[in-house]
């Protein structure tokens, strides 16, 4: 197995519950086609665990590129959003924030993703009952050589309803990206018992990485200010992993 495919299985390994239980019926509510940037941060666990449900406790992804990292900021730029039948919803694409975190079960040895709190520009698809209305805008460019190393520059600019920004910008020189197939199970935060399947493919390049020992051939910028995250962003925090991921292809389950 190639290095990058074992790294994002053991993603998907820490994302899921650990332990097995019975086997359930899936049905298929959607799919969606996305490119995204992953931002993985080591903020202020006692600021993250104020996101988590009664029973939880935060902790840090445990390996992979993400290592380190207790809260991602999970940037989605929907090209496609499609129902169980592949009809285009209305309207067929949105952008997103989707912060994620993992918690540990205080009582017990599980560990769950949590979506603890979604950042939309169509806050009625709301399946895990924490979206807030914001305007999202977006601009990327590309440039460089058919068969080389290209310039990539990002730019996301996100005004949640309730106040505040998310500022990122991101400007790198591509490098080796991969294809990557894998599964996740996210559970709600709000709505501790509801969850998702994703099974997905994704093409992704790890820009920077502390837990991989990868240093960013180039440059981040944040600006946030929004006021539910100072106590996870109190100034303390790191940016310890950045991914893009220029193509992300989902089919979504309910278990």
């Amino acid at each position: 197995m190639r290095l990058f495919s074992f790294v994002f299985a053991m993603i998907a390994l820490a994302a899921t519950v650990v332990g097995s239980g019975p086997v359930r019926a899936e049905t298929l509510v959607g799919s969606n086609v996305d490119s995204r940037v992953i931002v993985g941060m080591k903020a202020n666990a006692d600021g993250v665990q104020t996101f988590l449900p009664d029973g939880w406790s935060v902790v840090p992804f445990p390996g992979g590129p993400l290592k380190g990292a207790n809260l991602l900021f999970v940037m989605i730029d929907s090209r496609l959003e499609m129902d169980p039948e592949g009809k285009p919803l209305a309207p067929a694409s949105r952008r997103a924030v989707a912060l994620i975190g993992l918690g540990k079960q205080v009582d017990g040895d599980a560990v769950r993703m949590f979506v603890l709190r979604l950042y939309t520009t169509s806050p009625d698809r709301d399946p895990y009952s924490n979206a807030q209305r914001a305007a999202i805008a977006r601009e990327y460019a590309e440039t460089g050589p058919a068969d080389g190393e290209r310039n990539s520059s990002d730019f996301w600019r996100v005004i949640p309803e309730a106040g505040g920004k998310i500022v990122v910008r991101l400007d790198y020189m591509t490098g080796s990206r991969n294809w990557v197939s894998g599964e996740t199970l996210p559970y709600s935060a709000a709505v501790p018992d509801f969850s998702r399947i994703y099974r997905y493919d994704q093409l992704v390049e790890v820009v920077m990485s502390q837990g991989m020992g990868k240093p960013m051939n180039g440059e981040l910028k944040l600006d946030i200010s929004v006021l539910e995250l100072a106590e996870a962003l109190d100034g303390t925090e790191e940016v310890v992993a950045v991914m893009d991921v220029p193509v992300y292809v989902r089919k979504v389950y309910l278990p």
